[in-house]
C-alpha cells in the first residue's frame, strides 16, 4: 500500500470517527423544538401579559424561529395596539431566547384573546425598530434581536 492510500484511508477513517462524535454530542441536548417549546412557557409564566405562546423553531439552514403571542386583554390598548412598555419586556425575553438557541431571525406575531391581530407599529417605532415591522407581524433579524436582548 502506498503512503498515498494509507494517508486517504487515515483521513476517511479519522474523518468518519469525528462525523459519530459531534453526532452523538448533537443527540444529548434538547432539539431545536424543544428549546423553542421552553421559549414560549417562559413567556407564559414571565408576567409580562401573555395569556398564551407559540414557539416553532424552523428546521433550516439559518434555524429561524416564528413565535406567537395571545395578549391578556388587560395589555392591549384601544384600537387593538400595544405600547413599547409591553411590548419591549416581551421581545427581550424571545431575543435573549433567540440568542441561546443561536437562531438568525424570528418572526413575531401577536393578537388578544378574541384573535384579533395586534398593532405593534407604534409600540415598534417607540422601541427603535419600526423598520422591522411587516404588517401586523414583526420581523426580527441578528442585529434586531441583539438590541432587543438587552431590553
Amino acid at each position: 500500500m502506498t503512503n498515498t492510500v494509507k494517508r486517504s484511508a487515515a483521513l476517511t477513517v479519522a474523518t468518519l470517527v469525528c462525523a459519530i462524535a459531534l453526532g452523538g454530542c448533537s443527540m444529548d441536548g434538547p432539539t431545536g423544538q424543544e428549546r423553542a417549546d421552553e421559549l414560549a412557557s417562559q413567556l407564559e409564566d414571565a408576567g409580562l401579559g401573555v395569556k398564551s405562546a407559540e414557539a416553532t423553531y424552523l428546521s433550516s439552514f439559518s434555524g429561524d424561529l416564528t413565535v406567537s403571542v395571545i395578549l391578556k386583554s388587560d395589555v392591549v390598548q384601544p384600537g387593538y395596539t400595544v405600547s413599547a412598555r409591553t411590548l419591549g419586556p416581551i421581545l427581550g425575553v424571545v431575543a435573549r431566547g433567540a440568542a441561546d438557541m443561536q437562531v438568525g431571525g424570528v418572526g413575531f406575531y401577536a393578537e388578544e384573546e378574541g384573535g384579533i391581530a395586534i398593532s405593534m407599529m407604534t409600540a415598534a417605532d417607540d422601541l427603535g425598530i419600526a423598520q422591522a415591522v411587516d404588517g401586523r407581524s414583526l420581523t426580527l433579524t441578528g442585529e434586531r434581536l441583539d438590541f432587543l436582548a438587552k431590553q
